[in-house]
């Protein structure tokens, strides 16, 4: 069964009961069913829009991003995405290096200690909640030596993180947590 066939089911489901609906179930059938052909392909161009907001998986979008970023295209269309993805990365500032050199001194580790966990799509899609690929971790082993402020690396996380990211100071990544999708409760543990 596919998706017009699904589209067209749920239609069907939201007319009222009576006989009048069943008198005209051959007629009203063929336009549901073309209604939902229609919805199908919105849902398939939809679908194709969330993978162009990512220009790491873009294909259609590809020239408005070059245009948009002044970019000469390169040559090929994984080279083209490189371009563009290498470039947004460094106008916002949102690169695991940068976060490491800015958080190691309040963490007390060097940059290589601090360890950045990025949420990717595929845990997205497990968990059935989009807005997971925006979210990152900091991570400090608590094991290691070093007095650490946790406070002030939240602070500055929050002072450097793009405004559609969230990102969150942890030591611990195996504990019980307030919400099902972060790897840290904010209360004290168990509260």
């Amino acid at each position: 069964m596919g998706v017009a066939d699904n589209y067209a089911r749920m239609m069907a489901a939201l007319l009222p009961t009576g006989k009048l609906w069943r008198l005209l179930s051959s007629t009203l059938a063929n336009l549901l069913l073309g209604c939902a052909d229609e919805l199908a392909r919105l849902h398939g161009r939809v679908n194709d829009l969330l993978n162009e907001m990512d220009p790491a998986t873009a294909s259609e979008l590809l020239p408005d991003y070059e245009a948009e970023l002044a970019l000469v295209p390169a040559a090929t269309i994984d080279e083209r995405r490189a371009n563009i993805v290498a470039l947004e990365v460094r106008r916002q500032r949102f690169r695991p290096a940068d976060f490491q050199t800015a958080l190691a001194p309040l963490l007390g580790l060097t940059p290589a200690g601090v360890v950045i966990v990025e949420r990717t799509r595929d845990f997205a899609i497990a968990v059935g909640d989009e807005r997971e690929i925006f979210r990152f971790f900091v991570y400090r082993d608590p094991t290691l030596p070093g007095v650490s402020f946790l406070a002030s690396a939240q602070a500055q996380v929050d002072r450097m993180q793009p405004s559609h990211t969230e990102g969150t100071v942890v030591e611990r990544v195996n504990l019980l947590c307030d919400d099902p999708h972060s790897l840290c409760d904010r209360d004290v543990l168990g509260a």
